[in-house]
């Protein structure tokens, strides 16, 4: 009976997602709903991937999980969620990050006829792209971010695909900002979560962890010094947070003295510091006991004070058993964070923030709307019928992307498929799969075989990643063998110095032997011509698209430029964040 009324629905459309086996990456807000889509339309077989656990912020709008699920498996628990459900699909759950080429290969990709995206994060979703363009196989892209959503159905080199508009990146502040002048909740938000608690409580800094003067974009020496006499002295703090005794927190206060007395002064001092800022004030404190406040007002200095040596203490009795996480919804964690935080915003004279609010920002939560979620995952289940035409024209023809808009009278909007980008960093360059037996071929093997099969000059380069393997003025790896300079899963990006012919993106994929795939490069396209800016284009970001306080994370590999010819910028000197 279920399958005549889909036969009414879909036509003939319906026995093709029987016979499908479709992808679906992110088990989030999004992809809770994408689920209970895919097996009404009866999809054959269900691939359910995320990388995450359940969190208590996420009951409210991801409707499969319930408390007694929290730090489970997103995937898993999906899957046994929906097992109650009257469906005939194959459901299989995966516990894994999919950018790891170990567990997710390319020939697990290769099996599905769709990939449905619901994630919820910038560099994941150009790894996604990516694969899609390698692969060729349709990606249906879906996010949202409150009351906005879109999705977009991308059909690899024939529309625009995820990467052929430029996305916002995460704004960045230099460590001085962070460490000697805040002016924002912000930058007091991510030195307690970012800096400081792992000085307390996290592992053991190595030598090549420790802050150095490289580290900070300053140039004032007497700014230098002082960063590193702090960083120094942490380590004897830390050294009091391990020999902590249950019954005595008085060492609580010898930290607060240090961290917003102590360090504030010596940072006075720097004079040139404050010629065009305010200068901070160091605390005056007394001791006092802990008292449970509510998180909704904010809290007077006093008050984080007593929260500060209240979970500071607890979090140094579990200490005893390793190092702790930050983790919002571990009130001690996050009292912590809250606390420090607000203290350092009341030395510099910066608003303080609620917990509920730093609990926000630093819990990497935005807001979220469960209708919004159900919407663009209808959406994005219904985009995927079209990839069942039998022509490329056709699919494009009648693949609509849908967005909503402020209009209350028209709150969902739909357009054409774009073409895609000439000037796009993934879908403008040349792509293809080579497979090989790494421990067979050596570097120079395989510029031989490229430069034959292609008609490269013998001036090419060739870079894994960030790293570079040959170029004309490098040939110190020509006879290593390929297995310890690559992997299964690498980019192999190459080249051509002599600018004649296109640059060329090869996939490392397992084999018995060299194979290298079959087309004719392009030429080089020569324009000196400065891209016009493409940014007011509106983008959705994105279901979870969050405030990362989590450190610098590495551009997505469709941003990057060629290894051989970028320079590698010192990660350590600063921190990736996004205000709310």
């Amino acid at each position: 009976m279920y399958d005549s009324y889909l036969s009414r629905i879909f036509g003939d459309q319906a026995d093709k997602f029987r016979e499908s086996k479709v992808l679906m990456v992110g088990a989030g807000g999004i992809g809770c709903e994408l689920l209970k889509d895919l097996l009404l339309m009866n999809y054959g077989e269900i691939h359910i991937l995320d990388l995450d656990t359940i969190d208590l912020s996420n009951l409210n709008r991801q409707f499969l999980f319930r408390q007694k699920d929290i730090k489970q498996s997103k995937a898993l628990t999906a899957q046994k969620a929906v097992e109650s459900f009257n469906h005939n699909s194959k459901l299989v759950a995966h516990h894994g990050n999919i950018m790891d080429t170990n567990m997710f290969p390319l020939s697990f990709f290769k099996q599905f006829n769709i990939i449905f995206n619901a994630l919820d994060n910038l560099e994941a979703r150009f790894y996604v792209n990516k694969i899609a363009l390698f692969t060729k196989i349709p990606l249906i892209e879906s996010g949202t971010s409150g009351l906005k959503g879109q999705v977009q159905p991308i059909y690899p080199y024939q529309t625009e695909c995820f990467a052929c508009i430029p996305k916002e990146q995460p704004k960045s502040f230099p460590v001085c900002t962070i460490r000697s002048t805040p002016s924002k909740p912000i930058h007091c938000i991510t030195w307690a979560k970012n800096f400081l608690f792992p000085q307390l409580f996290g592992e053991d800094a190595s030598e090549q962890d420790k802050l150095k003067p490289q580290d900070v974009d300053s140039d004032n020496k007497a700014e230098i010094e002082a960063l590193l006499k702090e960083s120094n002295e942490l380590l004897d703090l830390k050294a009091l947070v391990m020999n902590a005794v249950p019954e005595d927190d008085s060492y609580v206060y010898k930290i607060i003295a240090k961290i917003f007395k102590d360090d504030i002064e010596r940072l006075l001092l720097i004079e040139t510091l404050w010629t065009t800022r305010e200068k901070p004030t160091p605390l005056e404190f007394e001791e006092t006991k802990a008292q449970t406040f509510d998180g909704q007002r904010l809290w007077t200095a006093a008050e984080n004070v007593a929260v500060f040596v209240d979970s500071t203490h607890k979090i140094a009795q579990r200490l005893k058993t390793g190092p702790v996480d930050f983790d919002k919804d571990d009130e001690d964690t996050l009292d912590f964070v809250v606390s420090a935080a607000n203290l350092r915003s009341h030395v510099f004279h910066i608003p303080l923030k609620t917990k509920f609010e730093i609990k926000q920002i630093a819990g990497n939560i935005i807001p979220a709307v469960a209708t919004t979620n159900a919407i663009m995952a209808g959406f994005s289940a219904l985009s995927s019928i079209h990839a069942f035409y039998n022509t490329v024209e056709e699919k494009v023809k009648h693949s609509k992307m849908v967005y909503d808009s402020n209009q209350p009278a028209r709150f969902v909007n739909s357009s054409g498929l774009a073409p895609r980008n000439n000037r796009c960093p993934a879908c403008s360059v040349t792509r293809g799969i080579i497979t090989l037996d790494l421990s067979q071929l050596t570097v120079n093997d395989i510029r031989e075989a490229i430069i034959a099969k292609y008609g490269y000059s013998d001036d090419i380069g060739i870079a894994d990643g960030s790293r570079l393997l040959y170029d004309y003025d490098f040939d110190d790896n020509l006879e290593t063998s390929l297995d310890k300079v690559c992997a299964y899963g690498d980019v192999l990006f190459i080249t051509d110095a002599d600018e004649e012919l296109d640059s060329l993106e090869l996939f490392i994929d397992r084999g018995d032997a060299l194979e290298l795939p079959a087309f004719t490069l392009p030429k080089a396209v020569k324009n000196t011509d400065t891209p016009e800016d493409e940014d007011d284009e509106d983008d959705f970001a994105l279901e979870g698209e969050v405030i990362d306080l989590d450190g610098p994370k590495r551009k997505a590999e469709d941003e990057k430029e060629p290894a051989a010819k970028k320079r590698k910028l010192d990660a350590s000197a600063e921190i990736e964040i996004v205000e709310l």
